[in-house]
């Protein structure tokens, strides 16, 4: 009986021993360490480019070829005609400034036609008249005034050709026989638009003629050349349409 009991004593304290041992945690460290994939990766090192030192082995382009129009340079390969301007400041001074207009070409069918094509239509076509007009104003000065004034003549409600040209050729100022030359034509060619029907106002020219030593006995040659103008005018009018809007007073 008293071995019963011891067996059954002991039989108790290896229990309670069994479940205290299963109740305690872990406390053995992990005898594994964190792995090297479980680290984040480099960024690879950025290198910068090297500065090439080495000159551009492409040559500068060559600047653009030159020339002189009415005292200034411009290019030439400009596809414009150079055209010089007076501006009335309106206190009695009157200044000069440049600008680069395009070649005016022909409309439509003129396009296609030669210099001797437009000379037979300039006849009776103030268009092509005027057209070849401006085009041979820096060829032949003398030939582009006689189709501008013809191109007036056909069509006398349209006075551009003959101001255009004023502008165009006769722009020279100083104190040159080529400048005074300029002034005289810019006051023929000026009052000729006038006596056609014109607005424009021809004092500034009349100042500019008496600055430059003009008296009355030249400015009266010069009001013959404008009846000559006038004159001529008429003749084409009367040829091509059996009147003309000339009064023979203005003669």
């Amino acid at each position: 009986m008293k071995t019963k009991l011891t067996l059954l004593l002991l039989t108790l304290v290896v229990a309670c021993v069994i479940a205290t041992q299963l109740e305690r945690p872990d406390t053995t460290p992990s005898s594994q360490a964190a792995t090297p994939a479980d680290a984040p990766a480099k960024l690879p090192a950025i290198v910068a480019e090297e500065d090439s030192s080495e000159p551009d082995s492409v040559a500068a382009p060559e600047p653009p070829a030159t020339e002189m129009v009415m005292g200034i340079e411009v290019r030439k390969d400009r596809h414009c005609s150079v055209q010089r301007h007076y501006i009335d400041l309106g206190n009695g001074t009157v200044t000069d400034a440049y600008s680069c207009v395009p070649i005016e070409t022909a409309v439509g069918e003129y396009d296609h036609y030669s210099d001797d094509e437009l000379r037979v239509l300039s006849y009776n076509d103030a268009r092509a008249a005027s057209v070849l007009g401006k085009r041979l104003v820096e060829v032949d000065l003398a030939e582009s005034r006689r189709l501008l004034l013809r191109a007036v003549a056909l069509k006398p409600a349209n006075l551009d050709p003959v101001m255009w040209l004023a502008a165009q050729a006769y722009s020279l100022r100083g104190e040159s026989p080529a400048a005074q030359s300029a002034r005289a034509n810019t006051y023929v060619l000026t009052r000729t638009a006038q006596a056609m029907g014109s607005a424009v106002d021809v004092q500034w020219i009349l100042e500019d003629l008496d600055g430059a030593g003009f008296g009355e006995k030249e400015i009266a040659v010069l009001d013959e050349r404008v009846r000559e103008n006038l004159r001529r005018i008429r003749e084409i009018q009367l040829e091509i349409y059996g009147e003309s809007l000339v009064d023979e007073v203005l003669l």
